[in-house]
């Protein structure tokens, strides 16, 4: 008679073709969610990528840094935009490639950890319809890109852990290089990973091996010093929008992990039956719970204490990624394929009611070509060219205010949304940006520069009273021009216009 306590012999690995070819079905599940949505007006964070990337390469390094960003994956844009144009759809084209192939990693891994074809496409079909994947698959924007790496940053750091092999060191160096020129918050992750790493190294050479991986590392990002102590200075600013206990991400974070709740049941009946369970599976689910709970407390950590806002989804989407490695891990772990494949049809199930996006839905309520095109028949009807006013609702243009303004082209970035994809007639020639706090208020360019007959249109990102707001601030502004405020037709959601025109003055 068979001992329960000990483990059964391991099926063979499958072929890696038929890994492939379940990994390629995710992938055309995952594009028929996402096209449809390629097209749909770019948002004002992808907007900044759209103007970063708009003119030479050599201007690339400055606008990112105006955005908080690295330049590695504004170059990449910029070379792909010279042969196909600047478009919606070319602009998100990278971010939809990778995101794809997101769906597809994780769709090979788990048929490689569980060696069960049903399991791979159930989590496969996960990762294709979830909101959060899908949106920045969509997203002219690098976390796509990121979420890719990342998977493949995890799975060759638990080659290195287990096989001490140099090929597996170099290639998570590079990787985690790759990922922090992506973008700096990923340093968060890469910690969290090489934390990880060090609890769960088998022996003396792996944890020496792990240090010389990170003084590697940590040259590598040395050169970017100056640039994170800037971002670090000014975290006042994206703390405004980021809070250790924001509804949104604890909702985001709490259906997330709702789909582990199957699986960690029939993991824990398992455990108290004492059912046999190999140890390479106990150590790989110990290592990526380690890599999804680190980073996540310590973005919460963080934010919490002031120190610096980290708990933010995008900052944290490497973490979301491999909450479906760890999914793979539990299910690879339960006795008999029938629980597996139970448990994780309701994953499914909890993951389709609790973050599924239909395709046919938009996901960003930001409609500026219609707002741009309505401005710009309304330009080309008047005599003279108007003043063009943008309030962005951009953190960084509050610089606008002070002397800083002048050292690089803020005003300009103040008013990105107009400057790229999305552009007005040319003869509009006067444009001046608004701050993000106080918007309406003028800043002292536009006091300098603004001409007392001129006719202002008035773009705002936001809702109706929002735009309704900062126009009577900049009505308030200037009580001599006795500014009649009009709201013209159409307007939309996300982003509204209003004119401002003076009366003349009685003689």
């Amino acid at each position: 008679m068979s001992n329960p306590t000990e483990p059964s012999p391991s099926p063979p690995l499958p072929r890696w073709w038929t890994s492939a070819l379940f990994a390629f079905g995710m992938m055309g599940v995952s594009l028929f969610f996402r096209l449809p949505l390629l097209e749909e007006s770019l948002w004002v964070d992808e907007l900044h990528t759209a103007w970063v990337v708009a003119d030479s390469p050599q201007e690339i390094p400055e606008r990112a840094a105006m955005g908080n960003q690295s330049p590695l994956y504004f170059l990449g844009v910029w070379a792909w935009l010279q042969t196909s144009g600047m478009h919606e759809w070319s602009l998100r084209l990278p971010s939809l490639l990778a995101g794809v192939l997101a769906v597809g990693l994780v769709t090979v891994i788990t048929h490689r950890w569980t060696k069960d074809g049903w399991i791979a496409l159930g989590i496969g079909l996960i990762a294709a319809m979830d909101k959060d994947w899908i949106f920045f698959a969509t997203e002219a924007r690098t976390y796509a890109l990121v979420q890719a790496v990342a998977i493949a940053q995890v799975i060759v750091a638990w080659q290195a852990c287990q096989h001490d092999r140099v090929a597996a060191w170099l290639g998570l160096i590079s990787l985690s290089l790759i990922n922090f020129y992506l973008h700096y918050s990923t340093l968060l992750f890469t910690g969290g990973v090489g934390l990880a790493m060090l609890i769960s190294a088998a022996n003396r050479p792996v944890r020496k091996h792990l240090l010389l991986a990170g003084i590697v590392l940590l040259l590598g990002i040395g050169v970017s010093v100056p640039h994170l102590l800037s971002i670090f200075e000014r975290r006042a600013n994206w703390a405004q929008f980021i809070s250790a206990t924001s509804s949104n991400e604890w909702t985001r974070w709490g259906t997330v992990f709702a789909f582990l709740i199957p699986a960690s049941i029939a993991l824990l009946i398992a455990w108290l039956r004492q059912t046999a369970i190999p140890q390479l599976q106990k150590r790989r689910f110990f290592f990526l719970t380690l890599v999804v709970l680190l980073p996540l407390a310590t973005a919460w950590l963080t934010t919490a204490t002031g120190v610096a806002a980290l708990f933010f989804g995008r900052y944290l989407f490497s973490v979301e990624a491999c909450v479906l490695l760890l999914l793979a891990s539990i299910v690879a772990m339960l006795p008999g394929k029938w629980v597996a494949r139970g448990v994780l049809a309701l994953a499914v199930l909890l993951s389709f009611f609790g973050r599924f996006h239909s395709p046919w839905q938009g996901m960003r309520g930001e409609n500026w070509p219609q707002v741009v095109q309505a401005a710009s028949d309304r330009i080309n009807s008047l005599d003279l060219p108007p003043e063009i006013v943008i309030a962005a609702g951009l953190i960084e243009t509050d610089i606008l205010l002070t002397d800083e303004a002048e050292d690089q082209p803020w005003d300009e970035f103040a008013r990105l949304p107009l400057e790229s994809i999305y552009r007005l007639p040319a003869q509009a020639t006067e444009r001046f940006g608004l701050t993000y706090t106080n918007a309406g208020q003028p800043t002292p360019r536009y006091q300098a520069e603004s001409a007392d007959q001129a006719t202002v249109i008035l773009i705002v990102r936001g809702r109706d009273s929002k735009a309704d707001q900062v126009a009577r601030r900049l009505q308030a502004a200037f009580p001599e021009r006795d500014y009649r405020i009009e709201t013209p037709q159409p307007q939309t959601y996300g982003v509204q216009w209003r004119v401002l025109t003076p009366q003349a003055s009685s003689p």
